[in-house]
């Protein structure tokens, strides 16, 4: 028995959606947010980053990273030296609705400012409950 080629067409393609859909109801959506902040010699500074859809449900998953990055090329100021500049804190706040970090510069006036950033990540898994 041959199928016709539209009808042979429709029944992969029908084959195809119900793949999809059943990864769909397994798979599990992520949410980014970020910022950064720049930190001059001698400073502290503090940065919060509330998570995507924060608390909304009870199965979601948070996390969060905080980084210190050198200056780009061509600032102007002396180089700093990372090793001399601390992440005092960095964690989750307000319930675990925000994550925090708290950085201290420790170079000499006269050198560029350093950045901290921040990424924090919301995982949902599917369906949400």
């Amino acid at each position: 028995m041959r199928l016709r080629p539209t009808l042979a067409a429709g029944l992969v393609g029908a084959a195809v959606l119900l793949a999809a859909t059943a990864a769909l109801a397994g798979s599990s959506v992520v949410k980014h947010g970020s910022a950064s902040v720049a930190i001059g010699p001698g400073q502290t500074r503090t940065l919060t980053v509330p998570y995507p859809d924060a608390l909304r449900y009870g199965n979601a998953r948070y996390s969060g990273r905080a980084v210190v990055l050198a200056p780009a090329r061509g600032r102007p100021g002396r180089p700093p030296l990372l090793s001399k500049v601390r992440l005092l804190e960095a964690r989750s706040v307000l319930g675990g609705s925000e994550y925090q970090a708290r950085a201290h510069n420790g170079n000499a006036a006269g050198t560029a400012a350093v950045t901290l950033s921040v990424r924090v990540t919301t995982l949902e898994p599917l369906p949400h409950s």
